[in-house]
């Protein structure tokens, strides 16, 4: 059938110029489904060349292309056995491979799903043709399935509600320990292998683990629930002019002397410089910290917590202030002398429950000597942001086994007086 063609060019940094009834032309191209709408997107060879993204209507977010692969920041893409749109008639299970981006294959046709403002959105579309630095796509939106549909499935903890949606690339490993006769979570993180770095970690505070028992340990050890090659220890650490930076912190698990020395695993440490490492995070930690042992006294039932540093954003080439330990570096690619990603930023990710009564506020900070070394609940509050922000910025779904009715309402706005500071 004879299709209408959008082409809709943009400025780099992605700011869309409108199409207009002149960008508009009718082309001779056969779609494969009732009321399917065609786009060129541009960037195929080269975004020197020209360069396009995918928004539907009512997305609040594009897709593009980048490294001859359909790319978005906060999409998720599955390949399809089928070669028509209207062969598609569902959307597959979340277990069926979903990836953040995909190869781009001449008439292969995909699914993809987006973190919307309102809720998650979904799209089927196939590749029409590949010609030069265009790929013509066509597409259709489909309805949201119903249920909680980007929820983790599986064991070791994965369903908890502190949990990010896992991402089959890293290595998931959950550290546990016995309270009571009770097998209790102590903190779970997704490893990175490639930037020997830990993508997450994720906690929760209740009655149990808010508990403020013991002290700090230093029980520095390997963490032998990863692979053996994937391994770091104190030699990946040593005299690089960085703190060995608690993620999941000391103080974050001192409800017994086990939990406490499961934060020394090296795999729980960042490179982080000694003024953020001790000043400004250590605050923000305090601050969480505080909102967590809460639950002791029947303010929220439990407080669930995820952190790390930006992964897809790194510190380059750094030379910073010398220290006891060395002067802190990375090199072009943002690693340190031995190897290890050094985040450009830190967030946490913050959520509280009471009854059915859950409330969200995430933190996104520089990671940068010079910032105030004991913030004040206004110096916090000006790193705030909504969850969806911080999953937009880092391309992480947090809080993803949430009923997604609630989740996209918590994420959606950061609301600072929720919290008490």
């Amino acid at each position: 059938m004879k299709s209408v063609l959008r082409i809709c060019m943009l400025l780099f940094g992605f700011i869309v110029v409108g199409c207009s009834d002149n960008d508009t032309i009718t082309i001779e191209n056969e779609t494969t489904q009732e009321g399917a709408f065609t786009l060129v997107l541009k960037g195929y060879e080269s975004a020197s060349e020209g360069f396009s993204v995918c928004q539907p209507e009512g997305f609040t977010y594009p897709f593009y292309i980048q490294d001859k692969t359909f790319h978005g920041d906060v999409y998720w893409f599955s390949k399809s056995d089928a070669g028509r749109l209207d062969a598609m008639p569902e959307v597959p299970v979340q277990e069926a491979g979903w990836q953040q981006s995909v190869d781009i294959e001449e008439d292969a046709a995909y699914w993809a799903w987006c973190m919307g403002a309102d809720r998650y959105r979904y799209l089927k579309f196939r590749v029409i043709d590949i010609e030069g630095n265009n790929v013509t796509i066509e597409y259709v939106e489909e309805d949201a399935p119903a249920g909680n549909w980007n929820a983790n499935a599986g064991n070791d903890y994965v369903t908890e509600y502190e949990m990010p949606c896992l991402n089959d690339s890293n290595v998931y490993v959950a550290h546990d320990i016995e309270v009571n006769g009770n097998r209790v979570l102590n903190y779970a993180l997704e490893w990175n292998a490639a930037k020997r770095h830990a993508n997450w970690v994720a906690f929760s505070f209740d009655k149990t683990t808010s508990a403020d028992e013991v002290s700090r340990t230093d029980a520095w050890a390997v963490d032998e629930e990863l692979p053996e090659e994937m391994r770091t220890e104190e030699a990946d650490h040593k005299s690089d002019g960085f703190d060995k930076g608690h993620l999941c912190a000391s103080e974050d698990r001192v409800y017994t002397k086990e939990a406490n020395e499961q934060t020394f695993y090296y795999s729980n440490m960042s490179p982080q410089l000694n003024d953020f490492n001790g000043g400004f995070w250590r605050g923000l930690e305090e601050q969480v910290q505080t909102w967590g042992r809460s639950t002791a006294s029947g303010t929220y039932d439990k407080v669930y917590v995820a952190k790390g540093g930006t992964l897809n954003e790194l510190l380059v080439n750094f030379n910073g202030t010398h220290v006891s330990g060395g002067t802190p570096t990375t090199d072009e690619n943002g690693f340190t002398i031995h190897g290890l990603a050094c985040p450009a930023s830190y967030f946490m990710a913050v959520l509280s429950e009471k009854g059915n009564d859950f409330h969200a506020i995430a933190f996104l900070i520089p990671h940068q000597e010079g910032l105030i070394r004991n913030p004040k609940a206004e110096d916090l509050q000006k790193y705030v942001i909504p969850v969806d922000e911080l999953e937009r910025k880092t391309g992480i779904d947090f809080f993803c086994n949430l009923d997604d009715a609630v989740e996209n309402q918590v994420e959606a706005e950061a609301v600072i007086s929720d919290w008490s500071w």
